[in-house]
């Protein structure tokens, strides 16, 4: 499933930089700086100890996240974005397999740098719908302590990968404000210790783009 999803990712960053940027020799390229501010949105996530052979699912809570971002715009429609985020996620609990659940009251600290590449629909509103789509690298800092399974305090780091969509108003000629959701993923699961957690979160963001008066 993950390989699917990795897939379209890649075809979606494929047509964005390639077909749409046909385009993008009649048009004035523009640099613009953005920020973001998002909560991620984590489902169970399947962890397995090696040290221990104990697996099954941890918790994590929701999490704010920061991004800045300098972003190349090719065209009116296509625009591509370097991007460093950072989120903190509380592990609140651990759900072993033939246990139970366990308290565990730790948490994982993620930072991301990314390519991302965009397409803003050229329509006659005031309100503007995007899609996008990114590849990145990830570093996770994480520490996980029960008596149950192992006790670890440790690093690693994946590639990463997002799809995106969402919408922006244009308040002026050079600032936009944004709203979106991007969905992301890692190619295979972190290593935290003995731990092999998987990572993926929906994430919802709003932002600002301000275009810096560079023609």
């Amino acid at each position: 499933m993950k390989k699917m999803h990795f897939f379209s990712a890649l075809a979606l960053c494929a047509v964005l930089i390639t077909g749409l940027s046909l385009s993008a020799q009649a048009q004035t390229s523009r640099f613009y700086l953005a920020g973001y501010l998002g909560l991620n949105v984590f489902a169970e996530q399947e962890f397995k100890d090696t040290a221990t052979g104990s697996s099954g699912n941890f918790d994590f809570s929701n999490a704010e996240s920061f991004a800045g971002a300098l972003g190349f715009r090719l065209s009116q429609q296509v625009r591509l974005e370097g991007e460093f985020s950072y989120r903190k996620a509380d592990i609140s609990d651990a759900d072993v397999s033939g246990v139970g659940t366990i308290s565990v009251g730790d948490n994982l600290k993620t930072k991301i740098l990314s390519a991302n590449a965009y397409y803003d629909f050229d329509v006659p509103w005031s309100i503007q719908p995007y899609v996008g789509g990114g590849l990145g690298y990830g570093w996770h800092e994480g520490q996980v302590s029960s008596s149950l399974i192992s006790s670890t305090s440790s690093e690693d780091s994946r590639f990463i990968w997002n799809i995106a969509a969402g919408a922006k108003f244009r308040y002026n000629p050079d600032l936009a404000f944004t709203a979106g959701y991007r969905y992301l993923d890692t190619f295979s699961d972190i290593e935290i210790g003995p731990h092999e957690i998987g990572y993926d979160s929906h994430e919802f963001r709003v932002g600002m783009e301000w275009d810096l008066p560079i023609n």
